[in-house]
């Protein structure tokens, strides 16, 4: 039983579980698909055996890191800063702001904090790619991570903060269980498919 966010779901999963199940035929899936908040949840009432989560994690678990992802800003194609080589966080308090739920957002939320800026939030929702559709028409700006917006950002301007940001993504283990071999299995996996994958980051 694995949680997991969009990002990972849509840029990690399927090659994980395609080679994974190549490996280990015999093991079954099932996935629960949330926000930060849900596979929290998952972890801390043991519903899942192993979740991924921007670290550090709210639930009791044991956790691995495993790839430092950039927060980018990411603006309409037709934005007045579209052409800088980087946007500056404070700006962000003279735009209207697309917000995930606050269970979602705490990538965003703790850059903002860190740089004293409250967001002009015009629009909140829980689902990412609905963001990426408003800031496409052009209906505010938002921040985002750079795993997200991988091929989902041809129709927007993504470009990095000043300062820089990230998050961290990692794979947890509830301490309250005792983990399956299975579940081990497929966590060692987990780090050794990302090293070949994502080697440097």
């Amino acid at each position: 039983r694995i949680g997991t966010f969009t990002s990972v779901a849509v840029n990690w999963l399927p090659g994980i579980l395609k080679e994974f199940g190549e490996l280990h035929p015999n093991i079954d899936f099932k996935l629960y698909n949330g926000d930060y908040g849900d596979v929290n949840q998952w972890l801390t009432e043991g519903s899942i055996d192993v979740g991924f989560l921007s670290l550090p994690a709210q639930a009791d678990c044991e956790c691995v890191p495993l790839v430092q992802d950039r927060l980018l800003a990411v603006l309409p194609k037709d934005h007045p800063m579209a052409n800088l080589p980087r946007f500056p966080v404070t700006q962000v308090q003279n735009e209207y702001f697309i917000s995930l739920l606050e269970s979602s957002d705490m990538d965003a939320r703790s850059v903002l904090n860190a740089a004293g800026v409250r967001p002009n939030i015009r629009f909140t929702t829980k689902d990412d790619y609905a963001i990426i559709a408003m800031v496409e028409q052009g209906l505010g700006m938002s921040i985002m991570p750079e795993l997200l917006l991988r091929q989902r950002s041809e129709n927007v301007v993504t470009k990095e903060l000043v300062p820089r940001a990230s998050r961290m993504i990692g794979i947890a283990i509830p301490n309250a269980s005792r983990s399956s071999p299975a579940t081990r299995s497929f966590t060692d996996f987990v780090v050794e498919w990302i090293k070949r994958n994502h080697p440097g980051e």
